[in-house]
């Protein structure tokens, strides 16, 4: 009997034990998706079909959130089938002449002549986002799952277990826009929420000033910026790094900047006027420099394209600088090929 008593005993114990080391797995954070899982998933986003182009190019995850765009601003929420991770991928610039592609390129990426207050930022004080990224970042709250009728935030509090992480990824304007929505969802979805968010950009332009960087390296430090290192878009809108690298990669050469004279001003020293200007229209200053998170910043090498030492049409010379700049290059970056076109 005695031993009956002191089996039992043991037997409890381990049993308390387990349901303890069971409970603790549970609460446990799972893992971010990876960077190179994200990139692939920024080359999903382009396509026509979100649903189509995920069932084909990436079966292992579900598209639960889809909108219609607002004003040229899109993005979708995928989720691991097998592990519950989710990633909110937001869509960078439409390439193309149409209603979509303005608002993304003249009202967004170069609406930078503005700024505006950023109040969602903790304890940092004077944080400021560009106009372009209020705009895109405005648009995004817009979004509505067609499904559900909820909107992002809706979406991740209600839909989205509290145990599940989120990576908030975007390439290129999506990455733009990326920093801005991470760091409103890090301040405004409730505690048990907030604490399973990532950020995972792909050559994205400056969002905002130094102010606005610091509360996000604050609410994300182990948060991850990829830029190729030939990359001019990745630099903007600091004029005079997308100088610097212009002559690293030739264009300034292909472009014969150095024969160029506007209105008395020889173009070399166009970048200084550009940065002149800016700091004149008190666009750019001290206080509210566009910069970018070097504590973030996760920098890759391209591959070598040919180099031409003979004039080139302006559209080869966007070709030229849009090969190091396209999602394909950075996916490819990490091992992942190029998507066939449809």
């Amino acid at each position: 009997m005695k031993q009956i008593v002191i089996y039992s005993s043991i037997f409890f114990i381990v049993l308390i034990a387990s349901c303890k080391g069971n409970k603790k797995t549970q609460n446990e954070v799972p893992l971010f998706l990876s960077a190179k899982e994200a990139v692939q998933l920024n080359q999903l986003i382009y396509k026509d079909s979100s649903r189509e182009a995920f069932a084909k190019y990436a079966p292992a995850y579900e598209v639960v959130f889809i909108p219609k765009p607002v004003n040229g601003n899109y993005a979708i929420i995928a989720k691991k089938k097998t592990t519950g991770q989710y990633a909110l991928v937001i869509r960078g610039s439409i390439i193309e002449f149409s209603n979509e592609g303005f608002q993304n390129f003249i009202l967004q990426d170069f609406n930078i002549f503005k700024i505006r207050a950023w109040n969602y930022t903790d304890t940092v004080k004077e944080a400021y986002v560009s106009n372009g990224a209020w705009s895109g970042f405005q648009n995004l709250l817009l979004l509505r799952d067609i499904q559900t009728g909820l909107n992002i935030k809706e979406f991740i509090e209600q839909k989205v277990a509290a145990t599940a992480s989120v990576v908030i990824t975007g390439h290129s304007l999506g990455g733009n826009l990326a920093y801005p929505l991470a760091g409103y969802l890090k301040k405004e979805l409730p505690a048990e929420k907030k604490e399973h968010l990532q950020l995972i950009t792909f050559g994205a332009p400056a969002a905002g000033n130094a102010a606005f960087v610091q509360d996000m390296e604050e609410k994300f430090p182990t948060a991850e910026r990829y830029t190729g290192s030939k990359d001019i878009a990745a630099m903007f809108p600091d004029v005079a790094s997308i100088g610097k690298l212009a002559k690293v990669i030739g264009l300034d050469s292909v472009l014969q900047l150095g024969k160029m004279n506007i209105y008395g001003v020889d173009a070399d020293n166009l970048v200084s006027i550009t940065n002149l200007i800016l700091e004149k229209t008190n666009v750019i200053n001290k206080t509210n420099k566009y910069v970018q998170s070097e504590k973030h910043l996760r920098q890759l090498t391209e591959k070598e394209l040919p180099y031409s030492t003979t004039p080139l049409s302006i559209e080869e010379i966007f070709n030229k600088a849009y090969q190091f700049h396209k999602v394909d290059m950075y996916a490819e970056l990490f091992g992942i090929e190029a998507l066939k076109e449809d």
